[in-house]
């Protein structure tokens, strides 16, 4: 796992990829229960992981620490379990009072890896560049 920004970039365009069929699947069918779980797809898969790609490529280049590893691994199990108990809860296959602990750890292992990344960025020091740099051009 040493190219994280590629682990992520890679991982997010797997979700984009499960996201964009379920939602065809979704469009072709008229059976919309899946809305949220595609959206969730699309946002904490897709576009968070590649964010995330991006993050390390442009303010942590080569730098596979543990804590950078740590992250990515609790990204991905949040994020799975999210959507798996979102899926089973959309589908009616388990009841929505069985899944909601799994929620709800679910997505607080998301939201401590994207605190975790804000860490990274905080101690990797590099400054952030925006569209005008301090001369105004």
């Amino acid at each position: 796992m040493k190219q994280l920004d590629r682990s992520f970039l890679l991982s997010g365009l797997v979700y984009g990829t499960l996201g964009m069929c379920l939602g065809l699947y979704m469009a072709a069918s008229h059976i919309h229960v899946q809305h949220v779980t595609h959206a969730h797809i699309m946002l904490v898969g897709f576009l968070l992981s590649v964010i995330y790609a991006i993050i390390h490529k442009l303010w942590l280049p080569g730098s596979a620490t543990s804590l950078s590893q740590w992250q990515f691994i609790l990204h991905h199990l949040g994020t799975l379990g999210m959507l798996s108990g979102l899926f089973f809860m959309y589908q009616g296959l388990v009841p929505p009072e069985t899944l909601e602990p799994v929620l709800a750890f679910s997505s607080t292992v998301v939201l401590v890896s994207l605190i975790m990344m804000g860490v990274l960025v905080v101690l990797s020091g590099k400054p952030f560049r925006g569209a005008m740099s301090e001369t105004g051009v």
